[in-house]
């Protein structure tokens, strides 16, 4: 029986290097979108490739902790994260790519370090006009799968463009993220009340929920989900928060463009598609806009938009059966989240690449905007900025509908994840 090799013991200065490069491979995952516990496994996966004996991760909500070990030799530092909830599916693709190769044992600490800074540098997949015109396209497909006519999915796709274009502009310009929200929440809402003001349409108020929808925080709501699942409830409750602030936003934003525009009259009488290829359709196309909103790699896209497609085509039979609680929102929203997981599953064994590729932009036609919009205009009608304020039901029907919101989003972040819990139980890096 032949004994295992003892791995090499490390130089102070060369155990510093690799503590290193597990570190801004860390920054890397979750400046970019990644959820808590692939971060962990990743970097864990990177050191030990690197030649660690062991690696112990932390990961907080602002800072990722690592202590690499080395024989009798350890290092232990930390490193804060400055843009935690952004999303970049390149990037976190390649870092689990790049952690795959060093486990392989193809790359060396100085390979890994020259393809780190690569892929700090990599520019977008996707140019800017592009990004502007298909994130518009994507709110505008939301109107049509809230029930919208072609006056209205022109009202969306000008207002989300725009605001798009807009947001942009900001984040070139480092603004901190709530006024980004803000001003970009308050120019979809200034543009997409055209479509009321000016009567385009049977629903033109339809606009206005679809058209701030680029803006609703899926994936770190999502995550938020996923890490609590994985008992990292600091980092889960953090990505909370950051949601809640996100929607926060947004309501301020609306405010001040409703204050302008004086519209009072804001819900309107969702439908839904009347087919179930229609529903799969526009669900594809809204997949298609965030997938690029994402920057999904190329080769990967018309996996995020099918996964979208089934997803949504799912739920919406369920919810046409009329089986019983199979065809309420929360289970329905379930069924359709764990049919993404297991396509999403099959697609990245396939395509060799991480899952959340496909997963993180199919689910996101499914995200509750219409109840998310409800919570923030029931806020809206307590607070007296629009209708007859300050009164109880107005709070009960934003309570409500918060919890709608956090039902199926919560629905849908165990349905995504269920597939990884019944066939990829690895030993949790402890």
């Amino acid at each position: 029986m032949s004994e295992t090799p003892l791995k090499q013991q490390f130089s102070p200065e060369a155990l510093r290097d690799i503590v290193d490069l597990a570190l801004w491979t860390g920054q890397l995952l979750l400046q970019h979108g990644a959820n808590a516990s692939r971060t962990e496994e990743t970097v864990h996966h990177l050191g030990t490739g690197l030649g660690c004996d062991w690696l112990d991760v932390l990961i907080s909500p602002d800072a990722v902790v690592i202590t690499t070990t080395s024989h009798e030799e350890f290092r232990t530092k930390a490193r804060r994260v400055v843009r935690f909830g952004g999303v970049d599916m390149a990037v976190v693709a390649a870092v689990s790519d790049l952690s795959y190769q060093v486990s392989a044992g193809e790359l060396d600490r100085f390979e890994t370090r020259a393809r780190l800074e690569e892929i700090g540098k990599r520019p977008l997949n996707y140019p800017r006009w592009l990004l502007v015109l298909l994130v518009g396209l994507a709110c505008a497909a939301f109107s049509k799968l809230f029930g919208g006519d072609w006056p209205v999915f022109a009202a969306t796709w000008l207002a989300a463009s725009s605001s798009m274009a807009v947001r942009l502009w900001l984040r070139q310009r480092n603004f901190n993220f709530v006024p980004q929200v803000v001003i970009t929440a308050f120019v979809a809402g200034l543009l997409a009340s055209l479509a009321t003001l000016l009567n385009w349409g049977s629903q033109p108020q339809i606009a206005l929920v679809a058209s701030v929808l680029l803006l609703v925080p899926g994936v770190p709501l999502v995550n938020a989900f996923h890490d609590l699942l994985s008992s990292h409830d600091i980092t889960g409750l953090a990505r909370g928060v950051h949601g809640g602030m996100i929607s926060l936003g947004i309501a301020v934003g609306l405010s001040l463009a409703l204050a302008v525009t004086g519209i009072q009259s804001l819900w309107p009488t969702f439908a839904t598609p009347p087919t179930l290829a229609e529903d799969a359709l526009w669900a594809g196309i809204a997949a298609l806009g965030f997938g690029v909103l994402f920057n999904v790699p190329r080769r990967a896209l018309w996996g995020a938009v099918l996964c979208g497609a089934v997803g949504h085509g799912v739920r919406y039979g369920l919810l046409a059966s009329g089986w019983g609680s199979l065809g309420t929102v929360e289970v329905a929203s379930f069924v359709g989240g764990t049919a993404v997981g297991f396509l999403g599953l099959l697609l990245a064994r396939r395509l060799h690449t991480p899952r959340i590729l496909f997963t993180v932009p199919g689910i996101i036609p499914m995200i509750p905007g219409t109840f998310a919009f409800g919570t923030m205009l029931g806020v809206l009608h307590a607070a007296g900025i629009v209708g007859a304020g300050g009164s109880d039901p107005f709070l009960l029907e934003a309570g409500l509908n918060a919890v709608k919101t956090g039902l199926v989003l919560g629905a849908l972040a165990i349905g995504t994840v269920l597939p990884t819990l019944l066939f990829e139980r690895q030993r949790p890096v402890v």
